[in-house]
């Protein structure tokens, strides 16, 4: 049991790394910072160390991807990836190549007609809500849609490590009268990750990475693409063994 909590415990840890990097390749670059650990190879070093932490060894496809990535990264520099960025994001109006809202994205790729929503649509608002029963309140919610493809990650990043600290204070915290806290239980967290994996960040960032890979022209988003899916992929086997009651690891 307690090689499998511990197990459990590093595969936490390296998704919210995964998802924390993703959320970062997915902000708008406003300073040199990700073009720097782009540049100094340090993104995909963090990047292979996190996915070691939630698989194990590095796998041979694993490898080949890095390699893939760190090829599409070569070159790009600050104001090349906010000229991208603007382009596959930020074009004005219905002709955005890729809509980095959930709602926006799902609306078009419905076949709705017209300008989706912003703010206070439906599905924004269920992520808001999830995020406050999570206690997070997000400090870009009132210029930033919470649906957005970096706040969905960073939530997720949020609780695969709240996951894994309830983990690692596995049976609970005991407050003063000896009671465990309910907010320390790793079923708790798991289930908020298959609620949000399954509601949200699986409904849509698989095709959004897709049209991401589709339309860029710089290379590097492509290459945060794939990274993207290779998360993806985890986080769907994570959502389906959380929904079958596996929490630690244990079947």
């Amino acid at each position: 049991m307690r090689d499998s909590v511990d197990g459990a415990l590093h595969r936490a840890v390296g998704m919210a790394d995964m998802a924390a990097l993703l959320a970062a390749a997915f902000r708008f670059p406003e300073d040199g910072s990700l073009a720097g650990a782009l540049a100094d190879g340090s993104f995909l070093t963090d990047w292979r160390a996190s996915l070691s932490d939630a698989c194990g060894a590095e796998a041979d496809e694993d490898e080949r991807l890095a390699e893939r990535c760190r090829e599409l990264f070569s070159g790009a520099d600050c104001e090349a990836l906010r000229r991208e960025y603007s382009f596959l994001f930020l074009t004005p109006g219905i002709d955005v190549p890729v809509w980095p809202y959930e709602s926006c994205f799902l609306h078009r790729a419905s076949g709705a007609s017209g300008v989706p929503s912003l703010f206070r649509t439906r599905c924004a608002l269920d992520v808001e809500r999830q995020m406050a029963e999570a206690g997070v309140a997000s400090a870009s919610a009132r210029t930033e849609p919470v649906d957005s493809v970096f706040l969905e990650l960073e939530f997720s990043a949020f609780l695969h490590a709240r996951y894994g600290e309830a983990l690692r204070r596995e049976g609970g915290s005991a407050d003063a009268g000896g009671n465990a806290s309910d907010d320390a239980d790793p079923v708790l967290w798991a289930q908020r990750i298959m609620l949000f994996a399954k509601g949200h960040a699986l409904a849509w960032l698989p095709q959004f990475m897709d049209e991401v890979k589709e339309h860029d022209r710089l290379g590097a988003y492509r290459a945060f693409a794939l990274l993207g899916a290779r998360y993806l992929d985890e986080l769907e086997a994570d959502a389906r063994m959380f929904e079958a009651g596996e929490e630690r690891g244990d079947a």
